[in-house]
């Protein structure tokens, strides 16, 4: 079934929770989790062409999908949503986001995403900010988000399967790195949005960074995390190998990550908090002799980075329904690692969705 109507209808309740008149919803992610509509982000948000799409909804969930007259046909039929259109490029003086506040109704209290609404679509109005909560909304997935997270799995396990085919001393990293993105648009069928860790030897100290024209050597770590959006949702995915043979204390380091990602995958069940997920992990890295800067897990779905955040002292509940990318990490010693699956919480445990190899030797 059409999902996007009853999203409407849970977000507009949000607003009227608030004593809001109405709810302008302006992160691209909150936009596709309500219409459908996948925001090109490869310019990133200071792209001047264009003040993206819009959405505008009353309490009882009906309202104004504003979208740019640009990709009018594009625009989804979404019942309840009627669709407005913004100049956005223009010959003459560029102002997307005026000419999109010029087709809002901002009359009464407007409950807003803060994080994401400019200071041009808000003149002169009265709002308050719900962008917590509309990130709570979105935390346990429906049927159709699931089915398109599972695709965006097989994308990523596509990239990974593809680093430890290709990783080999005496090749730069971003070499390998255009190999991966390569095999993850050849098993998307299309422009793949990715951002990448991607580092060798001693630069995996650095935790993460993307990749460099450092040449790879025979016998050191290659750590290769791969974030990247499929069809409007995002999964995430991590391996550690090493280009030949792995020094004792490799192993340990890897055996341990190995053990403390089980565990929390053993543990990943609804009802269980967040915080005691990550203690779970860093207590047994930290008996090893390492720690690692960084959480050990976070959400993933129309986001890159959404709740619940598994973090230390965090109080959040896992419920049936949420997806979380879980990496606990090592670092100390010279040496560092970092293993990744995306996982959906299921009634009854978790369904580990991403599919590849995480051995240390290739």
């Amino acid at each position: 079934m059409e999902p996007f109507r009853a999203r409407c209808l849970r977000a507009g309740e949000i607003a009227r929770s608030e004593g809001a008149d109405s709810l302008l919803v302006t992160d691209p992610a909150t936009v596709l989790w309500l219409t459908g509509v996948e925001q090109d982000i490869e310019f990133g948000p200071m792209y001047p062409f264009t003040a993206g799409t819009l959405v505008q909804l009353r309490t009882d969930g009906s309202g104004t999908l504003i979208i740019s007259s640009d990709d009018e046909a594009a625009a989804p039929a979404v019942r309840g949503l009627v669709v407005k259109t913004y100049e956005a490029y223009s010959l003459g003086r560029l102002k997307p986001f005026a000419n999109a506040r010029a087709q809002l109704d901002m009359g009464g209290l407007v409950a807003i995403e803060g994080h994401s609404a400019t200071a041009t679509l808000l003149e002169g109005a009265r709002w308050v900010d719900v962008g917590t909560k509309l990130r709570w909304l979105r935390t346990v997935k429906d049927g159709a988000e699931i089915a398109a997270i599972r695709k965006t799995c097989a994308v990523v396990s596509a990239g990974q399967r593809a680093f430890r085919l290709v990783a080999r001393p005496g090749r730069r990293e971003i070499e390998v790195f255009s190999d991966v993105h390569a095999a993850m648009e050849a098993e998307a069928g299309r422009r793949v949005p990715v951002s990448c860790d991607l580092l060798s030897g001693p630069r995996l100290m650095e935790v993460g960074r993307p990749p460099t024209d450092r040449l790879m050597a025979t016998d050191e770590l290659a750590l290769c995390d791969l974030l990247a959006r499929h069809g409007g949702q995002w999964a995430d995915s991590c391996t550690t190998i090493c280009l030949g043979t792995p020094t004792g204390e490799m192993r340990r380091l890897h055996d341990t990550l190995r053990r403390a990602l089980d565990a929390v995958l053993a543990a990943a069940r609804p009802g269980a908090v967040a915080g005691d997920l990550d203690r779970l992990a860093r207590s047994q890295i930290a008996e090893a002799g390492y720690t690692y800067p960084h959480h050990t897990g976070h959400g993933v779905g129309s986001g890159l980075h959404e709740e619940p955040r598994i973090v230390p002292n965090s109080t959040a509940v896992l419920e049936a329904g949420m997806v979380i990318a879980f990496e606990p990490a090592g670092f100390g010693g010279g040496i560092g690692a970092r293993i990744e699956h995306t996982v959906l919480i299921g009634e009854h445990g978790p369904e580990v969705l991403t599919d590849y190899d995480t051995r240390l030797e290739l």
